[in-house]
């Protein structure tokens, strides 16, 4: 049996366009669907670079928060500081008094009268408050006074030490000045102004 290709021939021009059509649609769907390469690589690509970057969101959002938390949880520091510790001098004014004759009594030492002076700190932005007196006693006595004032929770600050006057040759007991300070939040002007003579270079006064 012989085949006959002429109407095939003489229809090519109807037949091969549709071909080659067909062909070509079936080779890019073939492509497109492929692993290597086509839309669905392209897809593939995507989802992983999409992948890499919720990764990379999520490593941010997970460092913001914890920043976002030390942040916090220094602010409430701060305003701890802040309000508790340093506060204002009507509200710390009788617990500093306190610490300072609990420590002079508990060492067996009998302060003689307070001395105040109040100071701007332009670095900190607090007003340092120095209190000032002098007592009699053993070197002993005097160190156990020290370390429980620098103890104190009021945040007393020993300044200044220094002999008041020369002991004698054969006595223990020594004569020491003592300016103790702390920060202040905040003062009341009038209250600060009665203790102190003012803020910075301010006259002493003494509180018997």
């Amino acid at each position: 049996m012989t085949l006959d290709f002429r109407p095939w021939r003489r229809l090519v021009a109807v037949w091969l366009p549709v071909v080659t059509v067909c062909l070509a649609a079936a080779f890019l769907y073939a492509w497109q669907t492929s692993e290597s390469g086509g839309r669905r690589a392209n897809v593939r690509d995507e989802i992983l670079r999409l992948d890499a970057e919720l990764d990379r969101l999520k490593n941010l959002q997970d460092a913001t928060t914890s920043d976002r938390d030390r942040v916090a949880e220094l602010e409430q520091h701060f305003s701890q500081l802040y309000g508790e510790v340093f506060g204002n001098l009507d509200e710390r004014l009788t617990g500093i008094l306190r610490s300072v004759g609990s420590a002079t009594k508990n060492a067996g030492l009998l302060p003689d009268s307070y001395s105040y002076s109040a100071g701007d700190e332009k670095t900190t932005g607090f007003i340092r408050f120095s209190i000032g007196f002098s007592v009699s006693g053993e070197y002993g006595s005097i160190r156990q006074m020290l370390a429980e004032l620098q103890a104190s929770p009021e945040f007393l600050v020993v300044e200044k030490l220094s002999l008041s006057s020369d002991a004698g040759p054969v006595s223990r007991e020594l004569d020491m000045s003592v300016q103790i300070a702390t920060f202040l939040s905040e003062a009341d002007e009038q209250q600060l102004r009665r203790l102190t003579g003012g803020i910075v270079g301010a006259s002493e006064s003494d509180d018997g």
